[in-house]
């Protein structure tokens, strides 16, 4: 990373830190990810020590003398396992955007998960940033943080509606296409006692053909059975203007506690069309430290392409390992 990017990340922080109290209140956090695992594929076998979306930000709020509170967030991915001297993206930008709330609901402007991506993945998804994140299976174009957008949210009824509207490129061109790129996505989620409901659409403009889009449709159906059992299930359909073939995905999960420890386990299939679908299975335990460290092994399996392949678990693959961590 070239100096000059490394001094004004420093220097936004620093800003951050030092701004008066009377004008806003601030939180550094972070979370520091690594595992260390076997994996084993077509190709052979290699021991790997990754970083899983470590990261580390700044959030907080600020005092406007009224009704409506102003908060932002300026967050960072970060890789604690690359190579010290010669990454040019050691440092990575995630969700950084700023935004309102009062009694007409929350208003966001910036980089943000969309409507989309959030709709009931606390209901499904317990294996998060691992081996056998829900990414695997759930299409990864759809899964998106969407730049340069505008988002609405607000309780409507018995749940939570959120809209937004990605620009994508300020293309202006008409023939080449105006805001190539940009993406609307709706969700609806709903939380009843021990029930979370949740359905979502979000529509793409590729940005490599013009007129050409793309549109993810999915809902999640989440259950506690009791305070230390839960299940989530999961159903996406993919739809492509420029395929005839509609990708269907599966996800079956589940999460038992033991004590401050879990047991967890998921079942991903990913139908392209495929002769041979990707399927993915994963198991963990989760050993609970203290309130912000974790411990866990995992065993993982992916079999047939089509598995997100920054896993590891593309084609044939079997993952054995473990990992640790670290919230502040």
């Amino acid at each position: 990373m070239n100096h000059f990017k490394l001094n004004t990340i420093s220097l936004a922080l620093a800003t951050a830190l030092i701004a008066p109290s009377a004008m806003a209140e601030n939180t550094v956090y972070g979370k520091a990810h690594i595992s260390v695992a076997s994996i084993d594929d077509d190709a052979g076998s290699s021991t790997a020590i990754s970083s899983h979306s470590s990261r580390f930000g700044v959030k907080g709020t600020v005092d406007t003398k009224s009704t409506t509170n102003v908060f932002y967030k300026i967050e960072w991915q970060i890789d604690l396992t690359d190579e010290s001297k010669a990454s040019n993206d050691h440092i990575k930008s995630r969700s950084q955007y700023i935004g309102m709330k009062d009694s007409w609901g929350e208003l966001r402007l910036g980089r943000d998960d969309s409507p989309y991506k959030k709709a009931g993945k606390k209901g499904v998804e317990f294996f998060s940033d691992t081996y056998a994140d829900y990414n695997n299976i759930v299409d990864k174009g759809q899964d998106t943080r969407a730049n340069s957008s505008i988002s609405y949210s607000n309780k409507i009824g018995p749940g939570k509606l959120s809209l937004m509207y990605a620009t994508g490129s300020d293309d202006t061109n008409p023939v080449t296409g105006e805001n190539l790129g940009d993406a609307t996505s709706i969700s609806y989620d709903v939380t009843a006692g021990s029930i979370r409901v949740a359905v979502a659409t979000q529509s793409i403009n590729d940005s490599g053909v013009a007129g050409n889009t793309e549109t993810g449709t999915k809902v999640v159906f989440g259950y506690k059975l009791n305070k230390t059992t839960q299940f989530g299930v999961l159903f996406e359909t993919v739809t492509d203007d420029n395929d005839t073939i509609d990708d269907t995905n599966t996800i079956i999960s589940a999460k038992h506690k033991i004590g401050k420890d879990a047991v967890k386990f998921v079942y991903g299939m990913k139908d392209q069309g495929n002769a041979n679908d990707a399927v993915m299975t994963a198991l963990a335990y989760d050993h609970k430290l203290n309130k912000s460290t974790t411990a866990y092994a995992i065993f993982a399996n992916g079999t047939d392409d089509g598995l997100n392949a920054n896993s590891k678990l593309a084609g044939d693959s079997t993952v054995i390992g473990g990992g640790l961590v670290v919230k502040f």
